[in-house]
């Protein structure tokens, strides 16, 4: 089953391992992503974000993304027989039939930009078609949902229905909508969530969120989210990890199983339909107790889906469909 995979933060180990003075092979690694195994998963296009850690001194978000869209650059002239940059739905279907599996720039945090219009185009211009407005900080668009805590857990529980947009985030979304960049709402705070739905007219996703209801953390939808992303035709990517999965999420040992995938999956399909769900591994954001260890498993879903009784063409619309037809409202055809 051709895979679709709406966020990984690869290219961030990949600069890490550069700071370090490693060079880390992307054909063979022991990332969760690599091409060898990509092809082994049956990969049609993977989502690559330039993800940056604006809380991190002395850090310069916007450096780190360059770096990053850098490191981007060399895996495609490295392995141009293996892996190419898409901008258009035919480049997609040209990589299909050539037996290559095709890359997207994505951003996920906004604070890159700085606020600053014309690098979010300039972004644009280097291939970004998604975005996340914030990461877990906040900046100059908005918040996140990750309420201060008490030093101890990285994300509280609670969920930040009062902070959302900021006046130069309302300029960021409307001009995301012009150029044709996939609003995505993950990691965005309630109030962000709804500032959004309120204020576009244009499908946005959650890229890497599961259902709020089988695993409280905040960093996943509620049910009123779910439904308000399918009435606009959106999606949301299933999130391997364990604490966005696992019912007891809260604890230090939760699992991320391909049964718990199942059930967010059950549950959305019940609430927004099939149509509306998507694959957001977080594949090298995430660490420990997956029992998907690496992006050669995903037959793994699919069997688990077939047991289900998820027929053919619903576990396509998951595995890419779906996906799809939204890039395919953003992308040109050619």
């Amino acid at each position: 089953m051709k895979v679709l995979d709406l966020h990984c933060d690869t290219l961030n180990e990949l600069r890490y391992g550069m700071l370090r003075g490693e060079t880390i092979d992307m054909l063979h690694n022991n990332l969760h992503l690599d091409l060898s195994r990509m092809q082994k998963g049956d990969y049609l296009l993977q989502c690559f974000a330039l993800f940056t850690h604006i809380d991190r001194a002395p850090e310069d978000p916007l450096v780190s993304a360059l770096e990053e869209t850098d490191l981007f650059r060399q895996m495609l002239c490295q392995y141009p027989q293996y892996i190419s940059q898409v901008r258009t739905m035919k480049d997609i279907e040209e990589n299909r039939k050539a037996g290559r599996i095709s890359a997207l720039l994505t951003i996920e945090e906004g604070g890159c930009c700085k606020g600053n219009l014309s690098v979010l185009r300039q972004m644009y211009e280097n291939g970004v078609r998604i975005m996340t407005l914030t990461w877990n900080f906040e900046n100059e668009l908005g918040f996140p949902n990750t309420p201060p805590g008490d030093g101890k857990n990285a994300f509280p529980a609670g969920a930040d229905t009062v902070h959302g947009l900021k006046d130069r985030g309302f300029e960021f979304i409307h001009e995301m909508e012009r150029l044709g960049i996939i609003i995505d709402v993950s990691h965005l705070s309630d109030a962000g969530f709804w500032d959004v739905a309120n204020n576009t007219s244009r499908p946005f996703i959650a890229s890497h969120s599961n259902a709020r209801a089988l695993a409280g953390h905040v960093r996943n939808l509620t049910d009123a989210m779910i439904r308000t992303i399918a009435d606009r035709g959106g999606v949301t990517g299933i999130n391997y990890c364990a604490n966005f999965l696992d019912p007891d999420y809260q604890n230090p040992e939760a699992q991320s199983r391909v049964s718990y995938m199942a059930d967010h999956i059950e549950y959305i399909r019940r609430l927004g339909g099939i149509d509306m769900i998507a694959l957001g591994s977080d594949f090298d954001g995430i660490e420990k107790n997956l029992e998907m260890y690496d992006c050669s498993c995903l037959p793994m879903l699919e069997r688990e889906l077939r047991r289900r009784s998820f027929t053919e063409s619903e576990i396509e619309k998951i595995y890419h469909g779906n996906a799809l037809r939204v890039l395919s409202e953003f992308l040109p055809a050619e």
